[in-house]
């Protein structure tokens, strides 16, 4: 959905690992193929076996259901930190 708004100058992309400690790890990252496919990591969330909790590195926070989740997700991917990011992006593809 992000390479279209951004006429693909920048492009979304979920990764996903397994940890030492069996704990899935979803890695949210941004790509700029016209940077030589540069990768800015926009963050990260945690969880085991079972979907909840979710952990976010770095932070205290915690999402304890699904309901949790799908309200922090969109809060978190349409941020003003992370549409000045995209931007800033942007900017860099096309310089």
């Amino acid at each position: 959905m992000l390479g279209p708004k951004t006429n693909n100058l920048v492009e979304a992309r979920v990764d996903t690992a397994v940890a030492r400690d069996q704990q899935f790890v979803h890695h949210f990252n941004l790509v700029v193929p016209a940077l030589d496919n540069y990768i800015y990591q926009l963050f990260a969330i945690q969880h085991g076996i079972d979907l909840y909790p979710v952990k976010v590195p770095g932070t205290t926070q915690e999402l304890r259901n699904e309901a949790e989740f799908t309200e922090w997700l969109p809060q978190r991917l349409s941020s003003p930190e992370t549409r000045k990011i995209v931007s800033n992006l942007v900017a860099q593809a096309q310089s």
